[in-house]
């Protein structure tokens, strides 16, 4: 997980993508669809170019009752504030990401 927030920090598609599973949940401003990892790193990188992060910080953070880790934060940008969840799976290999969502305040 902080691999995820490090690149959420940075505003970083391409390395946020990388930590994604081969097909992501990911719902950006309300477009809500499964993408491959190529997929969501152009979504990420379309929502990124928009403006740079000021910050991220977490609000929340546990285990699901699927056993994924999950973290609810707040993106400031200069474009707005949003809020961000992701979770987690853990995979024979390592932690990645299996749903992603960036929420605009009027939206959650």
């Amino acid at each position: 997980p902080s691999a995820v927030v490090d690149a959420i920090k940075k505003g970083d598609a391409a390395a946020l993508s990388q930590l994604c599973n081969e097909q992501v949940e990911l719902s950006v401003s309300g477009q809500e669809d499964l993408y491959s990892r190529t997929e969501a790193n152009s979504v990420l990188s379309t929502f990124f170019s928009r403006g740079s992060v000021k910050s991220f910080t977490i609000k929340h953070q546990g285990n699901s009752k699927m056993d994924d880790q999950y973290r609810i934060g707040e993106l400031v940008t200069t474009f707005g504030t949003f809020r961000i969840t992701f979770f987690m799976k853990r995979t024979p290999s390592a932690m990645v990401i299996r749903q992603l969502k960036i929420e605009a305040p009027d939206n959650y």
